[in-house]
């Protein structure tokens, strides 16, 4: 009887049988997502590098600097535009933002908002997801303190 299942386990169950139909038909082709988080990721350290020790007086260094951002922020702006195709894809755009949202705004509300939810999703796929998570949420530091902390 529905209702004596708990809550997670039926909206787990009505969230797998939404999926499942998009999933199967989409399987055969790449989510999207990856692409256009690929590209942020991309355009993100081409910025740091222009940035990496800029002479704001050198206006090649400058010019070069500008062009990285604007690409940078063009890419950003697609990805906005993407929608995910597979629960991995979602997984993986939410992964994204709130390891980006963590290195760029550490230690505000929303980052630590969003680590959590993050976290909270990989918990709820687990119980979905008989073979366990594509995308490993858990290892997104609480702030860019705590992820140079961990790199040395």
């Amino acid at each position: 009887m529905i209702r004596d299942l708990p809550r997670r386990n039926l909206l787990g169950a009505a969230l797998s049988t939404m999926v499942a139909g998009t999933v199967s038909a989409l399987s055969a082709e790449p989510d999207p997502i990856l692409a256009a988080i690929q590209a942020v990721r991309e355009t993100s350290a081409a910025l740091t590098s222009a940035l990496d020790g800029l002479n704001e007086d050198d206006p090649v260094q400058m010019r070069r600097a500008d062009e990285a951002a604007d690409r940078d922020a063009d890419a950003r702006n697609a990805l906005g535009k993407v929608r995910p195709t597979t629960p991995a894809g979602f997984r993986a755009l939410v992964k994204f933002h709130a390891e980006d949202v963590t290195w760029m705004e550490p230690d505000t509300f929303g980052a630590l908002a969003l680590r959590d939810l993050a976290s909270a999703l990989e918990d709820f796929a687990e119980t979905i997801t008989p073979r366990g998570p594509v995308v490993s949420l858990r290892q997104i530091p609480a702030s860019r303190h705590d992820a140079l902390q961990g790199s040395r």
